[in-house]
């Protein structure tokens, strides 16, 4: 029976300069010629999994936003999403406003910035664009949105002012907001989903499109957001690079992402479902 192999991106697939290795792309084109298939599961916008994904030649089904879309890109469909409440979205917006606090809201074919970007926010270019009202959100399909600065301490406001909205959870926060680096050069950030909603709902949510079971999926990841990812599938393994907290649930821990660390898992899950 076939096998879902859901592969993270961020410090999992991409290394520490953001590349994808052509020993990975290699390497997952090779298992797909098999019994298995990859499925891009991430933090990222859809669109910029749809572009990862022609650019590997893998993954038809995508995972983004931190579980909040399946996407189904062989069919241009979206098979699920969880769509943030626009009421919700222009609260945030006008705590963002009033506070100059950098946002930008994910859709399934752009992504929307505020113009308070005293945060690095903007990584993904060719499809970013800019909010011009809040009103123009209304229409729109936001799944997630993601919160950042420079500031530690505006960071500790933000999570003040979100634990007071029950209906919307921080589900992926950046390493330096884990470890207090409260001067770090590379900021803070949050992603931010309707409660319940994380890569975990968003697997099991596939595995009910594709009716397959738990047993026939198997997750690699590094990041805290992956931890829900490995409580849905059958088989974890964690990277090299990854948090202890992840290695502790994993079956295998494979190398980092500067080596590879994609394809030694892959031929790792090979030699382990022969």
């Amino acid at each position: 029976m076939k096998k879902y192999i859901f592969v993270d991106i961020d410090g999992t697939l991409t290394d520490s300069k953001k590349r994808v290795s052509q020993a990975n792309i290699k390497a997952m084109n090779e298992i797909e010629k098999k019994d298995y298939e990859i499925v891009f599961c991430s933090g990222r916008t859809n669109d910029y999994l749809v572009d990862l994904s022609e650019k590997c030649n893998t993954s038809r089904y995508l995972i983004s936003s931190n579980g909040s879309m399946v996407y189904d890109q062989k069919n241009k469909e979206i098979i699920y999403q969880d769509k943030i409440p626009f009421e919700l979205l222009e609260h945030i917006y006008e705590y963002c406003k009033t506070n100059r606090m950098a946002i930008s809201f994910n859709t399934e074919k752009n992504r929307y910035c505020n113009d308070f970007l005293n945060y690095d926010i903007n990584y993904e270019e060719k499809d970013t664009k800019r909010i011009r009202s809040i009103k123009d959100m209304e229409t729109k399909n936001i799944t997630q949105f993601v919160l950042g600065s420079y500031s530690y301490e505006e960071m500790t406001k933000v999570k003040d002012f979100l634990d007071t909205i029950p209906s919307l959870e921080i589900v992926n926060i950046s390493t330096t907001m884990k470890l207090k680096q409260i001067d770090s050069p590379d900021g803070f950030f949050y992603d931010v989903v309707l409660k319940g909603v994380n890569k975990g709902t968003g697997i099991r949510n596939f595995i009910k499109t594709v009716k397959t079971k738990k047993e026939n999926c198997i997750a690699i990841g590094d990041h805290i957001n992956d931890i829900d990812m490995f409580n849905a599938v059958g088989y974890k393994i964690a990277m090299g690079n990854a948090w202890d907290e992840l290695k502790e649930k994993a079956n295998f821990v494979t190398k980092t992402n500067d080596e590879d660390g994609v394809k030694y898992a892959l031929e790792h899950i090979e030699k382990e479902f022969l």
